[in-house]
């Protein structure tokens, strides 16, 4: 039984060294951001802090100067009494003062403070390894970090008005002296009840929302989905609201239930323990009386007593408040200040520059994802000379993007070696090796800038005359400038209304057509396409494959299709099955020598007659 007390008692010892490492770390940010504020935020809540105090102990003098005085006035007892008021008036005005000082100060750092945080957060995604997004555990963790960087701020503030209730407490006692020290230390213990059950039920509801951020997973995926734009139509159409509402409410339910069962223990409980206190208050403020009435005492006394003996209990709970503040929030705060520590930056290894001309060869390179075992990439051999063209194709789950992550470095081989120009991948620097290649990846994602800000975007340094020809170049490539004419404001034209109230929406394969364009624009050694046909139609698919066999001469170019009526782009076809080349060569080749690649051709193909054969048969449906 012993030992399980000393446990508790190292625990609870941790927790409170937690607890001031927290509010250190808010305190350490708050002065990086603003020196001057954070000096001005103590100053003022430690000084309104004392206020209370001295507003008491200068009306506790005018009623003994009332009381001495009445019936008698005289001209030194009227001095006395204006100094009296005019203290109070200042003491008034002072009060004042610092709240107001207070409030804008503590507003004003918040927002700083968060924004700042906002920056560094937004910083560390950008550079932080892609796996990270990859995985589930620690995507879950970025998405909690996001959150709990709101709370610094609250956690801040509750860590100052700790010390603020201190040490207006500290100044109670001291007046308190003359009522006797017995009442001061019986409603200083009677307290602690109140906060020992404050603290359990603190740690106990944040330790089981950890435990239900399932829950809370879903109930935000499902408000999401019922306001997104993005299934507004499908749920129309299919009348699924009363389903999705359904589904939400179960959720409720089962996360209410639990959470309102332990609130509800907490408020009886804390309810039944304030009374004690009280109690103690009553019988002090009863001992003064009898003294009021004995003599020994004055009126100004039992003012006095009752103000500092209500300002002590409400020191007390506000301490205790403001400390399980800071105790609850000292996790989300440790996820904050620790997350950088937690994700590892992308990995810079070798200092060489890539040339502009770029020799690509894969040498019996597998790969697996990071807390998986099945390979997604299995002994790829092949070589890509600079200049040259390859189409890869396979079904969906071949492996082929996984290539393209290799490439770029988003993700390191397991075994094998990527070799660029002769040299090892990671011997060069990584914006190097990156400014030498442009991408269109799978469901490209565009901006809510204006359409010309979206096509600049993959080279921002790029200027003047330069920067006009390449993007008129891209536009043509991709067929944007014929729809620049269709647009309120051009090239100008923010896409959504993010930034603008007159941005606009765009079909699937005009923002395909914009991720393209921008792609294009970048002066890169190699291209990379995967899937840069799917949301195209027939003619704005020909024009782009045109464009890049007229336009992209003596650029390495990578694509992905499932069209293969595109291959013959290529220099040469490459054909994965299961993570593993199945067949390389052309057109002609592979019809001949891999039997994956007449499949796929021929399921095409022959779809294709078929539809040529029928086509009367659908024109009137």
């Amino acid at each position: 039984m012993r030992n399980l007390n000393i446990k508790k008692l190292k625990k609870s010892i941790l927790e409170n060294n937690r607890a001031i490492k927290a509010f250190a770390y808010c305190i350490k940010l708050s002065w990086n951001v603003s020196k001057v504020y954070t000096v001005l935020q103590f100053l003022a809540r430690i000084v309104s802090g004392f206020l209370p105090v001295l507003i008491t102990w200068n009306t506790k003098e005018i009623i003994d100067l009332l009381s001495v005085g009445a019936g008698a006035e005289s001209w030194q007892q009227r001095d006395l009494l204006l100094i009296r008021i005019g203290i109070m008036l200042l003491l008034f005005l002072l009060q004042f003062l610092t709240t107001q000082v207070h409030t804008y100060v503590s507003g004003m750092q918040s927002d700083r403070v968060l924004r700042f945080v906002e920056q560094e957060l937004s910083l560390t995604a950008m550079r932080m390894k892609l796996e990270y997004f990859d995985d589930p555990k620690y995507y879950d963790m970025f998405e909690k970090v996001k959150m709990d960087i709101y709370s610094l701020s609250s956690a801040m503030y509750d860590g100052i008005s700790a010390v603020s209730y201190a040490f207006s407490l500290c100044s109670c006692i001291y007046f308190l002296a003359g009522l006797g020290p017995v009442y001061t230390m019986l409603i200083v213990v009677s307290t602690v009840p109140m906060a020992v059950s404050e603290f359990k039920y603190t740690r106990e509801l944040y330790s089981w929302g950890l435990k239900h951020m399932r829950e809370e997973r879903e109930m935000s995926y499902l408000y999401w989905v019922a306001t997104d734009r993005r299934f507004a139509q499908e749920i129309r159409v299919f009348g699924t609201q009363n389903y999705i509402i359904e589904k939400y409410r179960n959720v409720w339910d089962r996360y209410f239930s639990n959470k309102s069962e332990l609130s509800k223990k907490r408020a009886v409980l804390n309810c039944v323990l304030s009374i004690f206190p009280e109690l103690i208050v009553a019988a002090a403020l009863f001992i003064t009386g009898s003294r009021v009435f004995a003599g020994t005492a004055t009126i100004g006394d039992f003012t006095l007593y009752n103000g500092l003996l209500v300002q002590l209990i409400d020191n007390l709970r506000g301490m205790v408040v403001s400390s399980m503040g800071l105790v609850e929030k000292k996790l989300q705060i440790e996820h904050v200040s620790e997350f950088e520590k937690l994700v590892g930056e992308e990995s810079v290894t070798g200092g060489k520059k890539l040339c502009k001309k770029v020799d690509i060869e894969f040498r019996n390179v597998s790969f697996q994802y990071p807390g998986t075992d099945r390979y997604v990439i299995k002994d790829v051999s092949f070589c890509l000379p600079a200049g040259k063209k390859i189409c890869i194709v396979g079904e969906n789950g071949a492996g082929k993007s996984t290539l393209f992550k290799l490439l770029l470095r988003f993700y390191e081989p397991c075994e094998g070696q990527i070799l660029l120009n002769d040299m090892p991948i990671e011997e060069y620097d990584l914006d190097s090796l990156r400014k030498r290649f442009s991408c269109f990846f799978q469901k490209a994602a565009n901006y809510a800038f204006t359409i010309q800000e979206n096509i600049r975007f993959s080279q921002t340094d790029k200027v003047g005359q330069e920067a006009a020809e390449s993007e008129e170049r891209a536009e043509e490539m991709t067929g944007v400038s014929s729809m620049l004419d269709s647009m309120p404001y051009g090239k100008n034209t923010f896409l959504t209304r993010a930034f603008s109230d007159d941005g606009v929406e765009l079909s699937g394969g005009q923002n395909q057509k914009i991720a393209l364009a921008r792609m294009f624009y970048k002066e890169a050694s190699v291209l990379i396409l995967d899937e840069p046909s799917a949301d195209l139609d027939p003619k704005a698919e020909y024009e782009l494959f045109q464009a890049i066999q007229g336009n992209c001469k003596g650029q390495s170019v990578f694509y992905v299709s499932h069209r293969l009526a595109n291959v013959d782009l290529a220099d040469e076809i490459m054909v994965m099955v299961g993570g593993q080349i199945c067949g390389m060569g052309t057109h002609e080749e592979l019809i001949k020598n891999c039997q994956t690649y007449e499949r796929l051709y021929h399921y095409q193909a022959d779809k294709y007659v078929t539809e040529e054969k029928g086509g009367g048969k659908n024109d009137g449906s």
